[in-house]
């Protein structure tokens, strides 16, 4: 019984920092800051929650190419109006200090930059760039030169 409870407990944990958080988590970045409520927490029990709770359609995987994966708390509007399509954002990448957030926007759709014939069924879009705050600490640097 014991092991139930830890369980819950160390996915309580895991759910606590993914919703606190507002961005794309690693798993070692998830597990630190878990971690802060269950001590014992380690990285292959954080795979293996996380992969559970993946099932359960409370934590969505982030891919970018060239990039470990991540994860983020599922939205609260999973669903279209038609109740079969998960809600659809995008994300933006710092290049300087590597976290991932989501955007909750999408340009719409992307069928005039297919070639002729061919359908769009889905796409994804990152941005790449400086987040704000390391955009601000940059441009602090820049103004006491």
């Amino acid at each position: 019984m014991e092991h139930r409870e830890r369980q819950t407990r160390q996915r309580d944990a895991l759910l606590q920092a993914l919703q606190g958080s507002a961005r794309a988590l690693t798993p070692a970045e998830l597990c630190a800051l878990a971690q802060q409520q269950v001590a014992t927490l380690n990285l292959s029990t954080v795979y293996r929650q996380l992969n559970a709770l993946q099932e359960l359609g409370v934590v969505t995987r982030v891919e970018l190419p060239g990039q470990s994966a991540r994860f983020e708390a599922a939205c609260a509007h999973q669903q279209d109006a038609h109740g079969d399509e998960e809600h659809h954002h995008h994300h933006f990448h710092c290049t300087q200090c590597d976290r991932v957030f989501p955007i909750h926007a999408c340009p719409g759709t992307m069928d005039e930059l297919a070639p002729p014939g061919f359908q769009v069924q889905r796409h994804d879009l990152t941005l790449h760039g400086l987040c704000a705050d390391c955009g601000s600490a940059q441009a602090a640097r820049s103004a006491a030169c």
